[in-house]
């Protein structure tokens, strides 16, 4: 996979290198942001930890192409993932982030998908869990211990949370989600919960 990387650390550029075997590396937005055109797509990192924060927003709401933008950050936080997730970024997470979690978040953004922390994931689901509706008619589908990870859900566990309340491992809990969406008949939690809220 070809990467490109708009960052001033050759440290960060390195473990990206690492993981994706090549990683083209532009410092900074504010000499691209003339020239630079994305293509439509294209999957772009940015660090915005030392980029300019108006051009890195310009970024993401697509003043340069409508690129797949992907913000890094040494120090993530939740607010700082609300405010570039709203403002149009594919993904957020932190730079130096496990290898495998940076596939998978490569693969997600590339499919078209959107990349949310597990935290935060958790926050978004224990507020949609909260107007989610007991007595959906979409419940009736499941199975009694269907229903019962549909709960835990609610709550914004973790599969390895509901693994532990529920005593079973946690890739039976992945089944039972990997069932549970292909009857409501949804790709995430987040969009199975927003179902039953109606």
């Amino acid at each position: 996979m070809d990467i490109r990387l708009i960052s001033v650390s050759n440290s960060l550029q390195q473990h990206l290198q690492m993981v994706f075997g090549n990683c083209r590396q532009h410092l900074s937005l504010w000499e691209l942001s003339d020239s630079l055109h994305l293509q439509d797509g294209e999957l772009v990192w940015v660090d915005a930890d030392n980029q300019d924060a108006d051009l890195v927003q310009r970024l993401c709401l697509g003043d340069f192409g409508k690129a797949r933008v992907i913000v890094l950050s040494s120090s993530p936080t939740d607010e700082a993932a609300v405010k570039w997730l709203g403002m149009g970024a594919a993904g957020y997470l932190h730079a130096f982030a496990a290898g495998d979690t940076l596939q998978q978040v490569a693969s997600v953004v590339a499919s078209g998908g959107i990349w949310i922390g597990v935290h935060l994931m958790q926050q978004l689901c224990a507020r949609f869990g909260q107007v989610a509706k007991t007595d959906s008619p979409l419940l009736a589908q499941l199975t009694e211990r269907e229903r019962e990870v549909v709960g835990h859900l609610r709550d914004g566990k973790s599969n390895k949370q509901i693994a532990r309340d529920m005593d079973i491992a946690e890739r039976t809990v992945k089944a039972h989600l990997t069932a549970i969406f292909g009857k409501i008949g949804v790709p995430d939690r987040v969009q199975l919960l927003l179902r039953l809220a109606g």
